[in-house]
């Protein structure tokens, strides 16, 4: 029987299963991926390089919540692999088609860096925009150290989340072990550059995107746009 800590981990993306958002809207093309197989990024991730049916490259990114296939400029390899190291800045696969979890660091990495700005994003960013396992933890345990009026730094963020884990059974929390990093993540997001404008620019198209594909897949139950962004972010969209 689970307990009600792995309840709570396992069913952390229910939403975004329940609302159709786990895969990108735009239909998947035609692509071969590489046969090695893909690179698991210390975020939670995992990245798939590959090319589409004219060879160009393509790289297939997927997680517990969420999935996309995205175009390249330049063969896709290298860039799979900057997702697993464990130091240096994030750098996004492109400046024109940026994937999902470009905009998720953005977003991450601007709260880690300036934590009081939680008090803004904090109050309409849900916690499951932050798609994979890693992200949303993190995020979940800045708004907790946030409400209880806690410093939101990178030990606390790393205590915090390393006591969640501790409440798992011991199978979930060695596999949770054993595919996160979350000190190397916060690290990074430590060394991303991130502005206010870019962060605020990710989060709205974030939460924008998702309530687009929920509106799509016709799920009643969805709250209405007036209540998906803030009036002031509204017409930004």
């Amino acid at each position: 029987m689970l307990s009600e800590a792995d309840r709570r981990w396992n069913s952390r993306f229910d939403r975004r299963q329940q609302q159709g958002l786990l895969r990108h809207p735009e239909p998947p093309f035609a692509c071969t991926l590489r046969w090695s197989g893909p690179v698991r990024g210390i975020d939670g991730e995992h990245y798939h390089p590959g090319v589409d049916h004219t060879g160009a490259p393509v790289l297939a990114v997927f997680s517990s919540g969420y999935q996309e296939t995205v175009p390249a400029m330049s063969p896709t390899d290298d860039w799979a692999v900057h997702r697993a190291h464990t130091d240096g800045r994030f750098h996004a696969l492109s400046t024109w088609r940026p994937t999902r979890v470009d905009r998720e660091d953005l977003v991450l990495a601007y709260l880690v860096q300036r934590p009081r700005e939680l008090a803004d994003l904090g109050s309409w960013v849900p916690t499951d925009t932050f798609t994979s396992h890693t992200r949303c933890a993190i995020y979940e345990a800045m708004l907790a150290l946030h409400t209880a009026a806690q410093p939101v730094t990178p030990d606390a963020i790393e205590s915090h989340v390393q006591r969640s884990i501790d409440e798992l059974s011991p199978r979930l929390a060695r596999l949770v072990t054993e595919t996160t990093d979350t000190i190397a993540y916060l690290h990074r997001l430590l060394l991303t550059p991130s502005t206010s404008v870019e962060a605020l620019d990710a989060a709205i198209h974030l939460v924008a995107a998702d309530w687009k594909m929920a509106a799509d897949f016709g799920r009643p139950d969805f709250p209405d746009f007036s209540r998906a962004l803030p009036p002031q972010y509204q017409d930004q969209t």
